[in-house]
């Protein structure tokens, strides 16, 4: 008997419900798979994943691969954990909330929006985080493009500046 035999089974599932949608699946190994979808569908395949049990989001993790920003959304039934990887261009990075689905991704998509630029839309108003106040706007500390010992400096000579 196949050691995968679940990741197996749920692999043929979501091949056959979102055709079209979903671009890649790989089963790393046992209670490991990575799921990439389209930014479009992500939300119900993620409704489908927590039907399906797997209802704890454990975190959100950002890329920068240069067209593309995305992220990782790492969800589990605290047995196999399920990557769910969605890209959206650079030029105009936006990704919809998954908050009605996962209720805890609220710092996460924060992180996405400061760290990366990437919009999160009905994510709801808040502070800047994790990025200190006064922290030049428009700069996402996390994109490739950045170079942190330049902002550094920059940042440095604001303070002696006040």
């Amino acid at each position: 008997m196949s050691e995968t035999l679940k990741e197996e089974e749920l692999k043929k599932e979501l091949e056959n419900k979102f055709a079209g949608s979903i671009y890649e699946i790989q089963i790393a190994r046992k209670n490991r798979m990575w799921i990439s979808v389209n930014p479009q569908d992500a939300l119900r395949l993620m409704s489908f994943l927590k039907e399906k049990g797997y209802f704890h989001l454990s975190t959100i993790t950002g890329f920068d691969e240069g067209e593309n920003l995305g992220a990782i959304y790492h969800i589990t039934d605290y047995y196999t954990i399920v990557n769910v990887r969605v890209r959206t261009p650079k030029t105009s990075p936006s990704l919809k909330t998954v908050r009605d689905i996962y209720p805890v991704c609220e710092s996460f998509e924060r992180e996405l929006e400061d760290l990366f630029g990437i919009k999160i839309e009905g994510l709801p108003e808040g502070r800047n985080y994790p990025l200190p106040e006064g922290f030049p706007k428009g700069v996402h500390p996390l994109r490739k493009e950045v170079k942190l010992d330049e902002l550094v400096k920059q940042l440095d000579s604001q303070k002696e500046g006040k």
